[in-house]
């Protein structure tokens, strides 16, 4: 137990703890099976570049979208299921190097290496947990064409302008679908969180074509 205290374990062995109950606590709740289910439906089929260069700078919200994209964000699974995945990722491999290198290295070297084999490890169990998620949602909502998405409504997952954006629009079923579209030409962005509405698809780029939402009461609550 004294090995685990010693700080270079410790801040390894706390986010392995912390993310093994929260896994515990979804299976129990529920929402491990049918809750996440639903919620994964949401985030939808497509995945999002949230990255834009429409003014020639890096947006900070274009670098916290790519980071989280590497950890597995904004691709079908929800913050529910890969939190507790990605803390007890990065604790078990912190730990597990920090048991190989300890004899060999002092803790100023093998504690950095540590924490970054334990990021690299995080992002990639977190992005593969993410596309065996999107890939399920996707065959859930296989009988949905592509086209039918044109005249329904939704909201801005992410800003969206001429150069690329995302969106969670529902169907006409109400199943929502996480879609990679754009503005319309010489039409202002849409930010984060703003109702849309899709106007045309554009099937060689597998892009759609929102624009503000005309009549955003429209749009249920929960989108």
């Amino acid at each position: 137990m004294s090995y685990l205290l010693e700080w270079y374990n410790f801040i390894f062995a706390l986010p392995l703890a912390v993310g093994l109950l929260l896994s515990v606590g979804i299976v129990f709740s529920g929402l491990g099976a049918s809750g996440e289910a639903d919620q994964s439906a949401e985030a939808g089929q497509e995945t999002p570049d949230p990255a834009h260069q429409g003014d020639g700078h890096t947006h900070p919200s274009s670098l916290l979208g790519t980071l989280g994209g590497w950890f597995g964000f904004g691709k079908g699974a929800s913050l529910t299921l890969l939190l507790p995945i990605l803390l007890a990722t990065w604790g078990l491999v912190g730990l597990l190097v920090n048991t190989a290198l300890g004899p060999w290295l002092p803790p100023a070297v093998f504690f950095p290496i540590a924490a970054v084999l334990g990021l690299l490890g995080a992002g990639l169990v977190g992005n593969g947990v993410a596309s065996v998620v999107q890939s399920l949602v996707r065959s859930r909502g296989r009988n949905v064409r592509q086209q039918d998405l044109v005249g329904c409504g939704g909201r801005a997952a992410f800003r969206i302008d001429a150069h690329g954006g995302a969106a969670n629009v529902r169907d006409k079923t109400g199943n929502i679908h996480r879609v990679v579209c754009k503005t319309l030409p010489g039409e202002a962005p849409i930010e984060t969180g703003r109702e849309i509405l899709v106007v045309d698809f554009d099937p060689k780029q597998g892009t759609y074509y929102v624009q503000a939402h005309p009549f955003p009461e429209e749009i249920p609550a929960r989108s």
